[in-house]
């Protein structure tokens, strides 16, 4: 019988962040709605001087600090958000086979 693999923490917030919605805020950055209520939601911005996703919720402010590279489920709802959006509205294969010619 095969042993079942057990899922990384960060495997588990991938997973969750499916279940969270985003939205584009106002003036700048982005909202995601908390997967358990959905009336609070989390401001997510890009931080100027690192250049990475920043997010106003409580594990990113206590891991985000001390684990370099870590994401929260939703810095990487946004994440996969902005790649939906990019692919929808701004990729152009067109014009990545030029640039390769």
């Amino acid at each position: 019988m095969a042993k079942i693999k057990e899922f990384t923490a960060a495997e588990q917030r991938s997973a969750r962040a499916e279940r969270v919605r985003v939205f584009e805020a106002d003036p700048y950055g982005w909202i995601a709605q908390s997967e358990a209520r959905s009336e609070q939601g989390y401001h997510l911005f890009s931080d100027p001087e690192t250049k990475q996703l920043a997010c106003t919720c409580a594990d990113f402010i206590y891991r985000g600090n001390a684990e370099p590279g870590f994401e929260c489920k939703h810095v990487t709802a946004v994440l996969k958000y902005l790649g939906r959006c990019y692919l929808k509205f701004d990729y152009d294969p067109l014009r990545q086979m030029s640039r390769a010619a």
